[in-house]
């Protein structure tokens, strides 16, 4: 019998949290799995043919115009489904999911993919928690916040996000010319990215040669360029929006630098360390647990664009070679801890353990 497996999310953002689902979806149909996910919002930032994958994604519409026909094709597409296991990431989604448990009594997995439970979900996430199976976290940090802080009732486990291991045989910086240093950030333009503080410390930096290029989707905002041209900054910053093939500008970067606030588990910064790019990033709970287990860059202050900046030029005083083995630590550190393989065979032992039929999986 083929074990279903129906994943729920926020929408089809190409974040970490949605690239690690659909990773985790693509392995489990390689095993046969039969695999739906709703995404609660029409948005789908992937380049990817998901029927044709085998993982069919169902988009919902936006809520302000469609709550009823939402809610409608959410029930049915459920009922319809009959999943074995259902595994929600993010908040919504796991509140989403929690509501229809009591529905349908499938095994829920939630996901919790962020340090910090924001305001607005966090009575309708309490007055829910209880109706997990598992859950999960992607970084320690998450899962002692959420239980010291009584945000949870069940205690979880972690799964780090998968990283695929890039060949970098013919990718050395140090054959490279010397000239502008490079920087990379890869961030969406949210709440939680303050590139307020970045684009700071990049004006106290001004008069040094260097740039930032800046991979993240802005949504038509104006603020960000407004604050560039604001802080004189424009010839040190390329916004250059969203790409699909992000870890192209990692390839020939001298460094990458994040200026967050809040996270859970970056996957850009995991993306830079594997292709073994030194770091400067804010010194918060999943950072800090990553740079100390590789020593792989510096931690600024968060919020603190002086510190940044100073850490920004440490990194950029420092030779190639002292920047190549520091990057040589990041990539060594994620080889060993968030490979794919590894990471996908905790998530087949976790869905296995909460499956209602073990017995019948193929």
């Amino acid at each position: 019998m083929t074990k279903k497996v129906l994943f729920i999310t926020s929408g089809m953002c190409k974040g970490g949290a949605e690239t690690q689902l659909i990773k985790v979806a693509l392995f489990l149909r390689s095993l046969q799995y039969n695999v739906l996910i709703i995404s609660l919002t029409p948005i789908n930032e992937f380049d990817i043919d998901y029927q044709k994958e085998g993982i069919p994604v169902v988009f919902l519409k936006s809520w302000k115009l469609q709550a009823f026909s939402n809610a409608s094709l959410l029930y049915k597409t459920v009922k319809a489904f009959k999943p074995d296991t259902v595994i929600a990431f993010m908040f919504i989604a796991i509140i989403f999911a929690r509501l229809l448990k009591k529905i349908f009594h499938f095994k829920l997995i939630s996901s919790i993919r962020i340090g910090v439970l924001t305001k607005k979900w966090y009575i309708p996430f309490r007055a829910t928690t209880g109706l997990d199976d598992a859950v999960v976290y992607n970084s320690l940090a998450s899962k002692l916040n959420f239980e010291d802080n009584g945000l949870i009732d069940k205690k979880g486990i972690v799964i780090n996000n998968g990283i695929s291991i890039p060949d970098l045989k013919n990718n050395s910086n140090l054959s490279l010319p010397k000239g502008q240093f490079v920087w990379v950030c890869v961030a969406h333009f949210r709440w939680n990215k303050d590139y307020k503080t970045l684009f700071k410390a990049i004006a106290i930096l001004k008069g040094l040669n260097f740039r930032v290029d800046i991979i993240g989707e802005y949504n038509n905002q104006n603020s960000p360029f407004n604050l560039i041209n604001e802080l004189k900054i424009q010839e040190y910053v390329r916004v250059l929006g969203f790409k699909q093939n992000a870890t192209q500008y990692l390839e020939y970067a001298d460094a990458f630098v994040l200026s967050s606030f809040s996270e859970g588990m970056p996957n850009a910064l995991l993306e830079a360390m594997a292709y073994s790019k030194p770091v400067v990033v804010t010194n918060i709970d999943c950072n800090n647990e990553l740079l100390h287990g590789s020593k792989c860059g510096f931690l600024s202050e968060k919020e603190n664009e002086q510190d940044l900046a100073a850490k920004m030029l440490k990194m950029m005083r420092m030779t190639a070679q002292e920047r190549a083995n520091l990057g040589q630590k990041g990539r060594i550190h994620v080889q060993e801890n968030f490979s794919e393989a590894g990471v996908m065979n905790s998530w087949l032992n976790i869905i296995k353990q909460h499956s209602p039929h073990e017995d019948l999986l193929v």
